[in-house]
């Protein structure tokens, strides 16, 4: 659908002339209808618009001068002149402005037709060359780094989105229903797509992410970054594009936003050292129930912190290695040539499962010999889990001890005379009267203590086991400190 608008001083004129476009079986919409050719001069600076009628003799800015404006701001716009007796002198200059046709008064509409459907596909084929052109130019600069300069149409700030370049055609059809279709740069390179959205507005963020999860795409991520200068659209760019593995931590096909990314040069390795040596520390102790809760959390804080996917892949594997070494562990079928089959890995989860499946071997080689009773494993879940809101007897049995909920539930009161249930909500509010103490917002305490979508609940939990709420506790800490409580030891 294109949009047009129609100008001439004669308000009678103007006003036929569009009741005659409109009453065309054309794919046109009249934008609106102008009788001063300033007041469609400033129309066009903030609305698009692809075909303008416009008289010649018009007082204030004449018809050639309005043309010579609007095609600075748009150089694809096209033109249709009308003209009165008279005024054909001025035709030789419309002609070297790209005009093409001149409509004599009274108009003949047979002779409109044809022009507005010859014009039609002028515009069509015009904007398609402008922006096959733009986009090249986009590319040469990138992978100039800069030293082709950027056209001057593309202005700044912008939204970029990056993404894998397979899923080009697949985005490139849903967004093909955008209404502002002239806003959007979309191209690929290089096995890299993207989009340029030069609109400040979120419309097309919010078009977007509801086009892609109303049908999936797949795994993958796209990555949107804001872009204020040419040197930022260089750096935002090729960051997005060395981070698109990210892939990697979702099982859907995901947008994220540049600030979950753009920390990777200061990124410290300290999160899988810490890992690697509380991991080794236990593996020798036997503790392998442990052992398999650290990297059940390991791998889910690198989820959650979009941790440098080939950096995991590489460490997992000297990892392995090293336990392989260390520990006269028999290889299954999982562990034929892992090497390899590591660097192809492309969800976490399988990642995970080579080190969890690792530690299942281990357990199998002792004979499940830890020494640990079934209530001190859930345990111990419990106090590295606890902020989970997902945190459930169903959740530890499925992911992380493999047994039957029920039997678990009967085992763990069988041991220690308490309830699961009641177990984990005493110790969540024992964290939570700590984080209170430090002077954290009740509401930030609901969310570090796995009350995250339930902060009402979380009040009720507190008041029901300290016999307090949560506002009456911090009240009682202003008005005299509340005293540790002491443990007990049997005397020998």
């Amino acid at each position: 659908m294109k949009n047009l608008i129609v100008i001439d001083d004669e308000a009678l004129i103007a006003n036929g002339v569009a009741k005659m476009v409109q009453a065309f079986d054309l794919q046109l919409t009249v934008k609106k209808i102008f009788s001063d050719s300033e007041e469609a001069l400033s129309y066009c600076q903030t609305t698009p618009i692809d075909i303008a009628i416009t008289d010649i003799n018009m007082p204030n800015l004449n018809g050639i001068e309005l043309i010579k404006q609007l095609k600075e701001i748009n150089p694809t716009i096209q033109i249709i002149i009308l003209t009165g007796f008279g005024s054909f002198s001025f035709a030789k200059e419309a002609m070297s402005l790209g005009v093409k046709f001149f409509l004599e008064k009274p108009i003949l509409p047979e002779k409109m037709h044809t022009a507005l459907q010859e014009t039609a596909q002028l515009s069509e084929r015009r904007k398609l060359e402008s922006n096959l052109y733009l986009k090249r130019q986009i590319e040469q600069f990138i992978n100039s780094c800069g030293e082709e300069p950027l056209p001057k149409e593309v202005s700044f700030p912008f939204c970029l989105y990056v993404y894998d370049s397979k899923f080009y055609h697949a985005i490139a059809k849903r967004t093909e229903q955008y209404h502002n279709q002239h806003e959007l740069i979309a191209g690929h390179q290089n096995k890299v797509g993207y989009i340029i959205n030069f609109s400040v507005t979120k419309d097309f963020n919010k078009f977007f992410k509801e086009k892609i999860q109303s049908t999936p795409l797949g795994k993958g991520i796209a990555i949107n970054c804001w872009v204020d200068s040419p040197e930022k659209f260089l750096t935002s760019y090729h960051l997005a594009k060395r981070n698109l593995d990210k892939a990697f931590y979702f099982d859907t096909f995901e947008v994220i936003q540049e600030s979950q990314i753009s920390q990777e040069n200061l990124y410290e390795n300290h999160l899988y050292i810490d890992y690697r040596e509380k991991l080794l520390s236990l593996i020798v102790k036997g503790e392998l129930t442990r052992s398999q809760v650290l990297t059940e959390n390991f791998f889910s804080t690198c989820r959650m912190e979009l941790y440098p996917v080939q950096l995991l892949r590489l460490q997992i594997n000297d990892l392995l290695s090293v336990l392989f070494e260390n520990y006269r562990i028999k290889k299954d079928i999982y562990f034929d040539d892992y090497s390899p089959k590591i660097m192809l890995l492309n969800h976490w989860q399988e990642l995970q499962f080579m080190l969890i499946h690792f530690i299942d071997l281990m357990r199998h080689n002792m004979g499940d010999n830890e020494n640990m009773q079934l209530s001190q494993k859930v345990n111990l879940i419990i106090e590295e889990y606890y902020d989970q809101e997902a945190l459930s007897l169903k959740w530890i049995a499925n992911h992380l001890l493999y047994l039957n909920p029920e039997y678990l539930g009967k085992t763990y009161y069988k041991e220690t005379g308490t309830r699961f249930n009641q177990k984990l909500a005493e110790y969540r509010i024992k964290k939570a009267q700590d984080l209170l103490k430090k002077n954290y917002k009740v509401y930030e305490v609901a969310s570090l203590t796995g009350f995250s979508n339930a902060p009402e609940y979380f009040v009720q939990t507190f008041k029901k086991i300290t016999g307090v709420t949560p506002k009456k506790f911090l009240n009682n800490l202003q008005v005299s400190p509340i005293p540790e409580v002491k443990k007990f030891t049997h005397q020998r």
